[in-house]
């Protein structure tokens, strides 16, 4: 993905909705032991048949990668990769910096992955509220 903004609509005046994806839907749609998958699943179908568009960032497809090689094994998460289809956003630097006071100043007493202030970051700075999450904390109590 480009500079453009996630948001950016394919015709002049036209408005599609727009939800980040977050490495925990990744996981739960392609491990199909993942408690979650059913959901994340179902949760899919209704985003594309609600015309989302869906993109994440780079830092959300190495987090992804790490935890497919941790849950299902270097061979899928490689497969993943390779048929990975979603345009991905590049985190800038302004991104990073305003992730890292994120970081720094979280209160949360389990910390903020940096991969989810950068995703926080991108999100509130193209005005998305909307994620593809089944990480419970991705959007509750993280800061």
């Amino acid at each position: 993905m480009s500079d453009r903004s996630p948001s950016d609509s394919p015709t002049p005046g036209e408005t599609l909705p727009v939800a980040f994806v977050d490495a925990s839907a990744m996981v739960a749609l392609v491990d199909r032991n993942d408690q979650t998958h059913d959901a994340a699943v179902a949760a899919y179908h209704d985003l594309v048949a609600g015309g989302y568009r869906l993109f994440t960032t780079n830092h959300v497809v190495a987090e992804t990668l790490e935890l497919l090689n941790a849950t299902v094994g270097a061979e899928i998460a490689r497969q993943w990769l390779r048929d990975l289809r979603l345009p991905i956003y590049h985190v800038t630097e302004p991104d990073e910096q305003r992730a890292l006071a994120l970081v720094v100043n979280s209160r949360n007493p389990q910390g903020l992955s940096w991969a989810d202030a950068t995703s926080l970051v991108v999100m509130e700075r193209f005005g998305i509220a909307d994620a593809f999450a089944v990480d419970p904390g991705f959007l509750g109590e993280q800061l």
